[in-house]
């Protein structure tokens, strides 16, 4: 079974966590690529994906979201997992976080799951840091890689599951 997993990162952490759940998924003895969306033309000789983004004032990267909405089609016809990497840890319960629910149902996506993100203040720009100043989230790698190597784990039982149904 061929997987694609894909991320929108602008800074890396997030593409640490998708290099992650393609380093599980590998484990699990499946033939993995790895890609920044905008590296990925298309989502047809893939029989499962993960995609993730980095969240930006409630936003998805553009090329993740674009890479989603251009494949929505295809990717209905297949397992799909979404994940966004954020500041989680700054947000209220009933605070609607980014657009990646609807990413989610145009996908047909088994699950939408959201990591914290990390905060690197010495590579953002003006306008992040003034955002960041006005929000004043706790500093931190708020990552947990543990969740995120099991979050995998879970994929690669469904896909295994799937492949032997």
């Amino acid at each position: 079974m061929k997987v694609l997993v894909t991320v929108g990162s602008k800074y890396g952490a997030t593409r640490e966590v998708g290099a992650a759940v393609a380093g599980v998924l590998r484990d699990n003895g499946f033939e993995v690529d790895f890609a920044d969306a905008c590296d990925v033309a298309s989502v047809r000789f893939y029989d499962a994906a993960i995609i993730g983004s980095a969240v930006y004032g409630g936003l998805w990267r553009k090329d993740a979201s674009a890479l989603v909405r251009e494949n929505a089609q295809m990717l209905r016809g297949r397992d799909v997992w979404l994940f966004s990497v954020g500041m989680t840890q700054v947000t209220k319960p009933d605070q609607p976080l980014d657009e990646a629910e609807e990413l989610a149902v145009a996908a047909g996506a088994i699950e939408h799951k959201r990591f914290g993100g990390t905060i690197q203040f010495e590579k953002l720009n003006v306008g992040e840091k003034a955002l960041i100043k006005a929000i004043a989230p706790p500093p931190g790698d708020f990552r947990d890689f543990e969740d995120i190597r099991e979050w995998a784990e879970t994929i690669a039982e469904r896909l295994k599951e799937d492949a032997f149904a």
